[in-house]
């Protein structure tokens, strides 16, 4: 048996994946922060009495839900971090990852007036599901053409399902798939 020594050669430096700036907040992620302060302000607003309580209990509790772990979510350290009065980059960073929490548990008004949300209300998604049933209605009644009467059906089918939560309209969908056969 022999030895051999074995020098390796190829002494080049590992490189990093990340460079320095892309783990540091950016500046918009400042100007979100204070967006989303600006937003929980109103939000305490609208809510009598203990208000700051019962904001950071909603986003503990949705927090939760999200399977968010490694932030303290407690009415002291998350109104710390959304002051983040010293410019803490560490703060910045727990509220960015708050943020999705933040505005699932917020009403939906507050939360699309500051952008942090898009989608309709409750009352509009019946106005919507209102509004395209009684265009399939119309249509069928005043004899339109079978393609315009299958597109209005089908908004109208549409604007039901998103009354739901997500969850629940797949299920729905499948029984309705399996009782339609039986209508015909």
């Amino acid at each position: 048996m022999q030895l051999s020594a074995f020098n390796n050669l190829n002494t080049q430096s590992p490189t990093k994946l990340k460079t320095k700036n892309q783990y540091s907040p950016r500046r918009r992620d400042g100007m979100q922060c204070q967006k989303i302060y600006a937003a929980v302000q109103e939000w305490e607003s609208m809510i009598p009495g203990k208000a700051q309580d019962a904001v950071a209990q909603l986003v503990a509790e949705q927090w939760e839900k999200q399977n968010g772990r490694g932030i303290s979510v407690n009415k002291q350290n998350l109104y710390r971090y959304l002051k983040n009065e010293s410019g803490s980059e560490k703060y910045t960073g727990y509220v960015i990852q708050l943020s999705t929490a933040i505005a699932d548990a917020m009403p939906i008004e507050v939360a699309r007036k500051y952008g942090l949300k898009r989608g309709l209300t409750e009352t509009e998604l019946v106005a919507s599901a209102i509004k395209e049933c009684s265009d399939a209605h119309q249509a069928k009644l005043l004899g339109a053409p079978v393609q315009k009467l299958e597109r209005e059906i089908r908004e109208a089918a549409i604007a039901l399902f998103n009354l739901l939560p997500a969850d629940l309209a797949g299920p729905l969908l499948a029984s309705v798939a399996a009782v339609a056969p039986q209508c015909f």
